[in-house]
């Protein structure tokens, strides 16, 4: 995979270079109620979609009718990063089939792709694409029981594993196509869907499959799967169960392929009118080195309304439930606690390219009162 990254690397730059360019971006801006911390929405970088001020800049290098280069840039806060660097390849079997290949977009759920500020009619992403679970491979390395894991509830990590992370994109390759009303796509990822990674030491990808039949121009539904390995380079450092190290104190590539990281979800839309519906289900679970499988089922239903022109309304409720195990006592608990959330936005198009909203999200931890919070805020995003 590092063979990849760099031979990619040195693709991207000679084709960009002679490429038809087009530069576009957004910028949002965002006041809230800065006493409240942001718990659900930060990222692994410590971004989040209710900070002050974030753009994207995207470069897409159109190289030939059938090869596309695709750039994307996040400044969050002034922090900067890369967001995706990948090159698609349309028609390699007529119209059936194309591939993206680099650091590709999610190959699962539907949500990636209204995921930016002028196509998400609130301002958060949902939990389950973003909210960091008790789990931390790499860094919650004392783990040896179900109490251990119980004990960390409370002390949250923006590194603990989500379910589906779209905040950062994985290097891998995705071969998609159409065939009459079904769109379809196969996917082989170096990381995983819950953690991302530009390079892995595992000899595995992660497999994924996305299927959507779209029944009508106001109706669709769909399904993904993924399976393979998850755990990274440093994930349990040297604490792997049955592994031998090397002097380095390195384990053998192939010690990471044996904890699988398995998912089934759902998806559907239907919109009638002035009316917009999406919903989408996921369960999961992570294979552990010293525990029982740590389950997750999570999910939302979003809606918008269109009051008048360039007026809606939109809400969306979220709920993120963490499977039972046994602790020391007997007794059966959630390995993290629950949590649900309603968002809800006032939103305005005054141009085509520009939308203000006034949204408030109300997030509730079940289980520990500490860490509900609640956000209000007000966005201002341009397009360019």
């Amino acid at each position: 995979m590092r063979l990849f990254s760099l031979v990619f690397g040195c693709l991207m730059i000679g084709i960009t270079a002679m490429a038809d360019v087009q530069l576009s971006g957004l910028i949002d801006v965002v006041a809230k109620n800065s006493a409240e911390d942001d718990i659900t929405n930060v990222t692994f970088k410590g971004f989040s979609t209710f900070h002050s001020l974030r753009t994207r800049t995207f470069i897409d290098a159109a190289v030939n009718e059938d090869v596309t280069v695709f750039t994307q840039f996040i400044t969050d806060n002034n922090t900067f990063a890369v967001y995706a660097a990948y090159a698609r390849f349309s028609r390699l079997a007529g119209g059936y089939l194309n591939a993206n290949a680099g650091f590709i977009p999610t190959t699962v759920g539907s949500f990636v792709s209204r995921s930016y500020s002028d196509k998400n009619p609130l301002i958060g992403r949902p939990l389950m694409y973003n909210h960091h679970s008790a789990f931390v491979p790499g860094r919650n390395d004392s783990i040896r029981s179900v109490d251990d894991l119980l004990d960390t509830r409370q002390n949250r990590s923006r590194y603990g594993l989500p379910v589906i992370y779209d905040a950062c994109w994985n290097t891998g390759v995705e071969f998609y196509g159409s065939v009459g009303q079904f769109d379809y796509s196969l996917g082989f990822l170096s990381g995983s869907v819950g953690y991302p990674t530009i390079e892995q030491r595992k000899n595995i990808p992660q497999v994924t499959t996305h299927l959507v039949w779209y029944a009508g121009p106001a109706f669709s539904v769909g399904g993904s799967v993924f399976v393979g390995p998850y755990l990274f380079e440093g994930g349990f450092a040297d604490q792997l169960p049955g592994v031998e190290y090397d002097a380095s104190g390195e384990a053998p590539a192939e010690a990471y392929d044996d904890y699988l990281n398995v998912g089934f979800a759902g998806e559907l839309h239907w919109s009638a009118g002035y009316v917009d519906i999406y919903s989408e289900v996921v369960h999961a679970f992570w294979e552990h080195p010293y525990l029982p499988d740590l389950g997750i089922t999570a999910g939302y239903i979003e809606g918008s309304y269109k009051l008048a022109a360039g007026w809606y309304v939109a809400a969306r409720y979220d709920r993120w439930e963490p499977g039972k195990l046994t602790d020391s006592n007997g007794s059966r608990q959630s390995w993290d606690y629950p949590v649900q959330r309603l968002e809800a936005a006032l939103g305005y198009h005054p141009y085509r390219r520009v939308t203000t909203k006034l949204a408030v999200q109300i997030n509730n931890f079940i289980g520990s009162q500490e860490l509900d919070n609640e956000l209000v805020a007000l966005q201002l995003s341009v397009g360019f």
